[in-house]
């Protein structure tokens, strides 16, 4: 099941949000206790694993709790957030104490200034030792990346030379496709895809 938590992102990455996180309605996101309910009505007709899924999971304070409330719900047997590790560093030890077992991490560049372009934060290294952190506690973490034309289409060899180091598993993305023009754009002309993918992997 993935759960969406809220759909608040700190980050204007390229690939997804350009203009960065913008809502004219009130925010209403689902409650703790909804949030029960939904997992123990799910596992009870046989689901086994959550994917806790948002902009950015990790800005609700709560975040321990909900990965708490999912992991102790019965027939539950597997949690993992997929995030931008934005706090991952700081809050890793809580989530791995609440339940948590794997995490993916959403990282277009392991270049920090080609990282900053695409996300608008400066925070690659702090991401790096977060996933360091997650694996020292046992966490199994995929990178998910989306290879664009314009930035990090080239960068594909960085992620494999980091494989080589890291058992980290990476998950070479399809661009997210918006409403915005902007994001349609990247869709059609921007995105490296998969037959190129396979291509520079030699495949």
């Amino acid at each position: 099941m993935w759960l969406s938590i809220t759909d608040v992102c700190n980050l204007k990455c390229n690939d997804s949000l350009l203009d960065g996180y913008a809502c004219d309605t009130v925010l209403e996101f689902l409650a703790l206790p909804e949030i029960k309910t939904l997992n123990n009505s799910f596992a009870f007709i046989g689901t086994s694993k959550i994917r806790i899924s948002a902009g950015e999971p990790s800005l609700r304070k709560d975040l321990p709790e909900i990965i708490k409330a999912c992991s102790s719900a019965i027939g539950i047997v597997h949690v993992a957030p997929t995030s931008k590790g934005y706090k991952l560093e700081a809050d890793i030890q809580k989530w791995v104490n609440a339940g948590l077992d794997s995490l993916n991490i959403s990282i277009n560049s392991l270049d920090p200034r080609m990282f900053a372009a695409i996300t608008g934060h400066h925070n690659l290294e702090t991401i790096l030792r977060g996933i360091d952190k997650a694996l020292a506690l046992g966490v199994k973490v995929k990178i998910n990346a989306v290879l664009m034309k314009q930035y990090n289409e080239q960068e594909l060899q960085n992620f494999l030379t980091r494989l080589k180091a890291t058992p980290v598993t990476l998950r070479l993305i399809e661009l997210m496709q918006t409403c915005d023009k902007e994001a349609t754009h990247w869709l059609q002309d921007g995105y490296t895809g998969a037959t190129k993918n396979l291509a520079m992997m030699g495949g």
